[in-house]
């Protein structure tokens, strides 16, 4: 029931950051055209609320998400990775990297030096997705 109740809630933490995310790329950043000087007030009420929730959404899912990594890793049989465990890796991997850049900039104001945008972890949430299903097919 624990493992239930921590897998839902990653699961939702990580649609809340990826559906940040999701806004961000496909309709704010179309919204700049239309709305002309308005667009940046506009966008920063939006991140007002975001931020209250975000950030606090990404270090659940990272925290869960390790908890998750643990207990679904298993062992190394005859010294080699499966290709669940290197799936699983490479997810892992690029769910830490994203949660370090957020806590990092987020909580210590220290920005990326690359991938300024939300494009990039954007693309990463996406490759999460598709590597989280992808992982109990290549068992």
């Amino acid at each position: 029931m624990f493992y239930f109740f921590v897998h839902l809630v990653h699961i939702f933490s990580v649609f809340i950051y990826g559906g940040f995310l999701f806004t961000d790329n496909l309709f704010l950043s179309r919204m700049q055209k239309d709305l002309g000087d308005k667009y940046l007030e506009a966008r920063e009420q939006f991140m007002k609320y975001v931020r209250q929730v975000v950030p606090k959404a990404l270090i659940v899912a990272v925290v869960f998400g390790i908890y998750l990594f643990s207990v679904n890793f298993g062992s190394i049989e005859n010294g080699e990775l499966s290709n669940f465990q290197k799936v699983l890796l490479l997810k892992a991997f690029l769910g830490g990297w994203l949660g370090l850049r957020g806590v990092l900039q987020v909580f210590f104001g220290i920005e990326p030096l690359v991938f300024k945008s939300h494009r990039f972890p954007f693309i990463l949430v996406i490759v999460i997705i598709f590597l989280s299903q992808f992982m109990f097919v290549v068992k």
